[in-house]
Order: structure tokens, then C-alpha cells, then sequence
């Protein structure tokens, strides 16, 4: 099972999509973006998101002149928990528990270190 993403909009809460992630995830307003936002606050490509070998979700701000918040913070890069809420313009992304098997619900929950 992969991790499933929620995007909606903060003014149009009720539409809702759901996207898996296998490996990673670029988002922006590229047509060549796996999650494109149509939006005159997102760059061409704005984010990218990946998994781990340990089972982590990663996100990334590509564009630093362009805020990404992760909980209302500015995203430079970070592992993602459950309840995470990433805003990128004015969408938001958050992962859905719902969808996770118990080993991937302790993955994401455990703390995240990078090894370069």
C-alpha cells in the first residue's frame, strides 16, 4: 500500500483528491508536474515530496522565494507525520490515516534522520 495525499483548496474545502505516493511527487504549476496547482502563487515547480527507504514521507520547498508552510511554518525540508498540514498557495496537502497499514501509520510517526 503506498501513502495517500488529501489536496483541497482553503476556499473550496469540500472538493477533495486523493493521489498515492510511491516514490516522490513533484508539485507545482508545470504541465510536467505529478500534482499540478493552478495558481499564480506556485512556481513551475514548487515541491517535491518522497518516500524513504525507511518508510518516511519527505517534502521539500524548491522555491524558496515561494512559501510552502508545513503547520503553518516555512518549509525549507522536513519529514512529514500524520497530521501534518502542508500549504502550498492555496491548497493544502495532508496525508489520509485511513489509508495506512499499521506499519506505515509507525513509519511516519517515528523521528526522521537524514543520512547524506
Amino acid at each position: 500500500m503506498a501513502v495517500v495525499f488529501v489536496l483541497s483548496r482553503t476556499d473550496k474545502p469540500d472538493e477533495r483528491q486523493e493521489i498515492p505516493i510511491k516514490d516522490k511527487l513533484i508539485v507545482g504549476k508545470s504541465v510536467y508536474c505529478d500534482i499540478k496547482l493552478d495558481d499564480k502563487l506556485i512556481s513551475s515547480i514548487q515541491c517535491e515530496i518522497k518516500t524513504t527507504k525507511s518508510g518516511h514521507v519527505v517534502a521539500q520547498n524548491m522555491d524558496m522565494k515561494r512559501e510552502v508552510l508545513l503547520n503553518q511554518a516555512r518549509l525549507k525540508k522536513s519529514a512529514l507525520k500524520v497530521n501534518d498540514v502542508l500549504k502550498i498557495g492555496p491548497f493544502v496537502l495532508t496525508i489520509d490515516e485511513s489509508k495506512l497499514t499499521p506499519e506505515e501509520l509507525t513509519s511516519l510517526n517515528t523521528e526522521y534522520e537524514e543520512f547524506v
